[in-house]
C-alpha cells in the first residue's frame, strides 16, 4: 500500500478496534468507509466506489444515515459510528472515535425497529449439565430467561428462539463446533450471530452485575442463584449492551424466569405449520393467526398480541381473567368504542421511556409521551369502575405538567436548531431570547433612557458593519455630551459615540444564539433527568395499556367475526367444538362461504368420549383445515381470546403437535420422509395425556407398504400409550380397520353426481374408501388425455388386482398381459414362489399387490 495520510492512518486506527464492524467515519458532511468496508458497502447499498489515494472509498451524508444504517442492520450488519469530537481543527487532524455502535439486537431508533414486533437480542450458554436461554428487548427493558436440560439442548433452542425471533444472537466459542446449535442457526431467520470468548460468561461475574442493575441484594426474588445457567447469558446481555450503545439502562430493572409448565408448549415445527405469526410462503405475517387477531390500536398492544400467541397460558384462573376481560367489551359495544379511540392516540409509551432511559429522546419525543399520557387518562378514567386494576394517576399528571411548562409546542429534534424550550420556563432563557429576537426593542429602551438622562432628544442608535452600534449626535447638541459617551468617529454634521452599556448590548446580541443553544440544551437535559424519576411508572403504564389494547382487539374480533367465549377447564380432557371455523381461511373466503364443523373428544357421554379422530377423505376436501382449526381454536382459547365457534369447551392442553405438510432440508440431507419422521418421533416422545395432536399423512414420504405400517403403529402408540387428543388424518384407508374404544372415525362428505363431484367440506362420521385423486388431478389443470387414461388405469387396478397396466391399451398387448398366478412362469424360482404362497390374499389391498406384482417381475426379469 502506498503512504497513508493522516486521516487514513486515523481510519485504519479506529477500524483496528473494530474489525467486524462497519466503521462510518465522519468526515465534515459526510460518513466515509475505507477498503474492505468500501468495497462490501458500496455493493450492498449500491454506493458509488470511488479511491482516496491507494484505498477505496465510500461515502453517505450524515443527516440521511440512519436509512443506509438501517439497510445494513436487516442485513445482520454491526455499524460502529466515529464522530469528530471537540473542536474541528482548522490545521493538523481532526479528533475522532467511536461514540455507538449499533447492532440489529442493540438498535433503539425508530427508524431501525419495527413498531409491532420486539427487537430481542438473545444469548446461550451451557453449564452444570443445562442450558440457560436469555433475551431482551433494549428498547422497551423486557428481559426474560429459561433454562432446560443439556440432553434437550437442540429441541429447546429452537422451540425458545422460534417464540422470541432474536434480531442477534451472541454465543460462547465454546458452542462453535456444536453440530446442533449449526443446525438451528441454518433453520431459523437470525439477522446477526457473533461469538465470544467463554469467560465473558462467568458466572460469578456477571451474577454482580444483575444484582447491581437490578440494585437488589441479591437474585433470590427472581428466583435466580449464582449457580442458575440463566445467570450467564443474562448478564453477558447487559454487558454487551452497555458497552455497545455507550449509554445508561436503568430502564432495565428487572428479569422474567420462566419455565415450561406456565406456558402451552410448541415445538419450532408446529409453530411453523400452524402459521401462527408467520406463514410459510414468504415468511410474513400475511395470512396468520396473528393476522386474523390483530385489530391493535397501539405498538405495545401489538408486541403484546404477539406474546400472548407465542406464550398461550396454563392457568385457568389466568385464562379466565383475561377472558372476562374481553366479555365486558364485547358486552358494551360504547366502552369498545371509547377506548379504542382513546388507544388510536397512544405513541409507543414503552419506547420513550426506554429512549428517556438511554437519553436518546429529544423533545418531540417528550411531546408525544404528553400526548399519549393525556390519551391513557381519558381512557382510564372510563374503566376506573372496572377490574383493571390501574396504575395511579398522578405520575401521569405530573408528567404532562412538566412537558406542558417546559417543552415547546412544535420542537425541533437537534439542539442547533433552537426552539425546545417554552418561553416563561427560565428566565434566563426568556432574557436571551429577547436579545435574539427583539433587540431593536432592547435598543429602543436604552435609547430613549440616554434621552432622559442627557436631554438630547434627538439621538439615535445606528449601525455599520464596521463601527457595529454606535449612537449619533448632531453638532448642535454636542455641548451636552455626557462623560460615558465614548467617541468612534466625527463627521461633518454629526458625530459617533459609543458607551459600555451599548457595547455589552451588542456584545448579547453576537453571542445570543449559542447562549440559548446551550442554555437549551442543559435545561432539556435536566427536564429529561426529571423524567427518569418517572421510568417504572411509564413502564407500568404502557404495560396497562398493551394489555387493555390486546383485550380489545379481541373483543373486536368476536364482535367482527361472531366467534364466542369458550369454557376451559383445568380438570377435563374434553374438547368439544360446536360449528368450529379457521380463523385465517374464514376471514379470507367471501362471507358465509366457509362451512363450519363440530368435533367432540374427551367428552363425558360415552359417543363422545373418544381421544383419537381418524379423518379421511379426498384431497381438497378440507382434512387439513380441519385438523388446523382444531389447534388453533385450542391455542386462541388458552390466550385468553374469543374462539371461532358456536360452543367450545377446551380442557387446558399442555402442549400443541403439529404434523402436517411436506417438507425437505436438502441442505442438511434430509428428505422429506427424514424430516416427516422426525417431527413424529419428536411427538412420541414428548406428548402427554394432556396434549393436543394433530396429524396429517403420516408415512407417505415412502413406499405403500412401509407407510401404511408406520402409520397404522403410530396410531397404535398415540391410542394404548399416550392417550392424548388426537387428530389423525390419512388416506391410508386401511387404517379404519382398527378397532378401539378411543377411537372414532370421521371423513370429509362428498357429493357425487355422474361424474361431477363436489366436496361438501363437511365433516361427518364414518370412514371414506375414495381419494377422487383424479378429479383433483383435473381441477389442477392435467391434461385431459392424461385424465382419461389415469381413470382406465384405476378402473383396471381396482377390478383385477393382478393385472399389470401396459402403458398403451392395445388389442395385442392386451393379450399378453402377465397374471401372477399362471404357474409355469415361477414354476423355477422358488424364492418367489414361496412369497406368493404366503400372502394374505384376504388382507392385501389393491395397491399393494400391483407393488409386489411389479417387484417380483423385476426380479424375474433380472434372473
Amino acid at each position: 500500500m502506498a503512504e497513508e495520510t493522516p486521516v487514513i492512518t486515523q481510519y485504519l486506527g479506529i477500524k483496528k478496534q473494530h474489525p467486524n464492524d462497519v466503521l462510518f467515519f465522519r468526515l465534515g458532511d459526510f460518513y466515509e468507509m475505507f477498503n474492505e468496508d468500501a468495497l462490501e458497502v458500496s455493493r450492498l447499498l449500491n454506493l458509488t466506489l470511488t479511491h482516496k489515494g491507494d484505498n477505496p472509498m465510500c461515502g453517505i451524508p450524515y443527516h440521511s444515515a440512519k436509512g443506509y444504517i438501517a439497510r445494513l442492520l436487516r442485513m445482520g450488519k454491526k455499524v460502529a459510528v466515529a464522530e469528530q469530537v471537540g473542536e474541528v481543527a482548522k490545521r493538523g487532524l481532526t479528533e475522532r472515535k467511536v461514540v455507538e455502535v449499533v447492532t440489529p439486537g442493540t438498535a433503539v431508533e425508530s427508524e431501525y425497529l419495527d413498531g409491532g414486533s420486539n427487537n430481542f437480542l438473545a444469548s446461550i450458554f451451557i453449564s452444570g449439565g443445562f442450558a440457560g436461554l436469555a433475551y431482551i428487548d433494549v428498547t422497551t427493558g423486557e428481559f426474560r430467561a429459561t433454562k432446560f436440560p443439556e440432553y434437550k439442548f437442540a429441541e429447546n433452542v429452537s422451540k425458545e428462539l422460534g417464540r422470541c425471533s432474536p434480531k442477534e444472537i451472541i454465543l460462547p466459542e465454546s458452542l462453535k463446533n456444536n453440530k446442533e446449535i449449526q443446525t438451528i442457526l441454518e433453520t431459523i431467520s437470525v439477522a446477526s450471530v457473533s461469538w465470544y470468548p467463554d469467560w465473558h460468561f462467568n458466572a460469578e461475574k456477571n451474577y454482580e452485575h444483575l444484582v447491581k442493575q437490578f440494585k437488589v441484594a441479591n437474585l433470590n426474588s427472581f428466583s435466580l442463584t449464582k449457580e442458575s445457567p440463566e445467570v450467564p447469558p443474562a448478564g453477558f446481555l447487559l454487558d454487551y449492551i452497555e458497552k455497545t450503545t455507550n449509554a445508561p439502562v436503568s430502564h432495565i430493572s428487572g428479569i422474567s424466569v420462566y419455565q415450561d409448565s406456565q406456558f402451552v408448549i410448541i415445538d419450532d415445527s408446529s409453530r411453523r405449520n400452524l402459521e401462527i405469526t408467520f406463514n410459510l410462503r414468504d415468511g410474513t405475517s400475511s395470512y396468520t393467526l396473528l393476522e386474523s387477531v390483530s385489530n391493535t390500536k397501539t405498538a405495545m398492544g401489538s408486541r403484546l398480541l404477539r406474546s400472548w400467541l407465542s406464550f398461550p397460558l396454563t392457568n385457568e384462573n389466568e385464562i379466565n381473567s383475561r377472558q372476562n376481560h374481553v366479555e365486558l367489551f364485547v358486552k358494551d359495544r360504547n366502552l369498545l368504542h371509547c377506548v379504542r379511540e382513546n388507544l388510536d392516540g397512544i405513541l409507543d409509551v414503552e419506547r420513550l421511556a426506554g429512549r428517556i432511559a438511554m437519553d436518546r429522546a429529544h423533545a418531540k419525543d417528550l411531546q408525544a409521551l404528553k400526548a399519549s399520557l393525556k390519551f391513557w387518562l381519558k381512557s382510564q378514567a372510563v374503566l376506573e369502575r372496572y377490574d383493571f386494576s390501574m396504575p395511579e394517576k398522578d405520575s401521569a399528571q405530573k408528567i404532562i405538567d412538566l412537558i406542558e411548562n417546559s417543552i415547546a409546542e412544535d420542537p425541533a429534534t437537534v439542539f442547533t436548531e433552537g426552539r425546545i424550550i417554552k418561553d416563561g420556563w427560565s428566565e434566563e432563557l426568556d432574557y436571551w431570547k429577547k436579545v435574539r429576537n427583539d433587540f431593536n426593542g432592547i435598543l429602543e429602551e436604552y435609547i430613549e433612557s440616554e434621552k432622559e438622562k442627557t436631554g438630547i432628544q434627538n439621538l439615535k442608535i445606528k449601525s455599520t458593519g464596521n463601527l457595529g452600534y454606535f449612537i449619533e449626535v448632531t453638532k448642535g447638541k454636542l455641548d451636552k455630551i455626557p462623560p460615558h459617551f465614548i467617541m468612534r468617529r466625527t463627521l461633518l454634521n454629526a458625530e459617533r459615540y459609543t458607551t459600555e452599556k451599548l457595547q455589552e448590548l451588542e456584545n448579547s446580541l453576537n453571542e445570543s444564539g449559542a447562549k440559548i443553544l446551550e442554555l437549551e440544551h442543559n435545561l432539556f437535559i435536566e427536564v429529561r433527568n426529571e423524567l427518569k424519576k418517572y421510568i417504572p411508572y411509564l413502564q407500568q403504564a404502557a404495560k396497562k395499556i398493551a394489555y387493555v389494547d390486546v383485550v380489545c382487539s379481541f373483543a373486536e374480533s368476536a364482535i367482527l367475526y361472531n366467534w364466542n367465549r369458550p369454557h376451559v377447564l383445568s380438570d377435563s380432557l374434553e374438547f368439544s367444538v360446536k360449528n368450529g371455523r379457521h380463523p385465517v381461511v374464514e376471514r379470507h373466503l367471501p362471507a358465509g362461504e366457509f362451512v363450519p364443523n363440530d368435533v367432540s373428544l374427551c367428552g363425558s357421554e360415552p359417543e363422545n368420549s373418544a381421544s383419537f379422530a381418524l379423518i379421511t377423505g379426498p384431497n381438497m376436501a378440507g382434512k387439513s383445515t380441519f385438523l388446523r382449526q382444531n389447534a388453533l381454536i385450542a391455542l386462541l382459547a388458552q390466550t385468553g381470546s374469543f374462539v371461532p365457534a358456536d360452543e367450545a369447551n377446551i380442557g387446558i392442553v399442555d402442549r400443541i403437535f403439529c404434523r402436517v405438510g411436506a417438507s425437505d432440508n436438502l441442505a442438511r440431507g434430509e428428505s422429506t420422509f427424514l424430516v416427516e419422521m422426525t417431527e413424529t418421533a419428536r411427538i412420541l416422545r414428548s406428548a402427554t395425556q394432556n396434549s393436543l395432536v394433530i396429524m396429517d399423512e403420516v408415512g407417505r414420504g415412502t413406499s405403500t407398504e412401509d407407510g401404511l405400517s408406520i402409520a397404522w403403529a403410530v396410531s397404535e402408540y398415540l391410542l394404548n400409550t399416550l392417550k392424548c387428543k388426537t387428530f389423525f388424518a390419512t388416506h391410508y384407508h386401511e387404517l379404519t380397520r382398527l378397532e378401539h374404544k378411543s377411537l372414532k372415525r370421521l371423513c370429509m362428505a362428498v357429493a357425487e353426481n355422474g361424474s361431477d363431484i363436489v366436496f361438501l367440506r363437511k365433516v361427518v362420521e364414518g370412514s371414506s374408501e375414495n381419494s377422487y385423486g383424479i378429479h383433483v388431478a383435473r381441477l389442477a389443470g392435467i391434461p385431459e388425455s392424461v385424465i382419461e387414461r389415469a381413470g382406465k388405469i384405476l378402473e383396471k387396478i381396482q377390478g383385477d388386482a393382478s393385472v399389470i397396466i401396459p402403458e398403451t391399451e392395445t388389442e395385442e398387448v392386451s393379450k399378453n398381459k402377465v397374471e401372477i398366478f399362471s404357474g409355469s412362469l415361477f414354476s423355477e424360482e422358488e424364492l418367489v414362489l414361496d412369497e406368493i404362497l404366503s400372502c394374505d390374499i384376504d388382507n392385501m389391498t389393491p395397491m399393494v399387490a400391483l407393488q409386489n406384482i411389479l417387484r417380483w417381475k423385476k426380479s424375474l426379469a433380472e434372473k
